[in-house]
């Protein structure tokens, strides 16, 4: 299997639903956050986003951004969500990754990861061992330009 071949492929973030990750028996639900759930170009989250994350929360799956970017950047996204975060996280390296699972109660059976990139988000889920879901980026600014 490659570890460049995500598990799942949608077209956004809002196609993936609670009862999907509950068919997986997924409990914990770990996403990017730069063109994954908002452009660059967005400080705060969505109503979209926030009612995505709470129809989550609200079905006991436990949310947390993993983020490569600053902690102004990522904490002033999260805070409105309510959820955990990890600035800096150094993607694809699963350090911040296992460290969330165990703090959120999960293991590599019961914990997605979704994000834009195929060589840290999808990359850093494979060799996590946890399920990969991979969507298109939202805008078209990355993060080293």
């Amino acid at each position: 299997m490659s570890l460049f071949a995500p598990d799942l492929k949608l077209k956004n973030v809002h196609e993936l639903t609670p009862e999907f990750l509950m068919s997986k028996g997924i409990k914990v639900l770990l996403t990017d956050l730069d063109n994954t759930l908002a452009t660059y170009e967005e400080d705060v989250p969505s109503e979209k986003v926030i009612a995505w994350v709470k129809s989550f929360s609200d079905c006991g799956i436990s949310v947390a951004v993993i983020s490569n970017n600053d902690l102004e950047r990522v904490e002033k996204f999260c805070k409105p969500l309510g959820i955990d975060y990890y600035h800096k996280s150094g993607k694809p390296r699963s350090k911040t990754i296992r460290k969330a699972m165990a703090k959120l109660s999960g293991d590599k059976k019961t914990t997605a990861l979704i994000g834009d990139k195929m060589i840290t988000d999808i990359f850093g889920a494979k060799t996590s061992g946890v399920f990969s879901i991979k969507v298109p980026p939202l805008g078209k600014r990355r993060m080293f330009e």
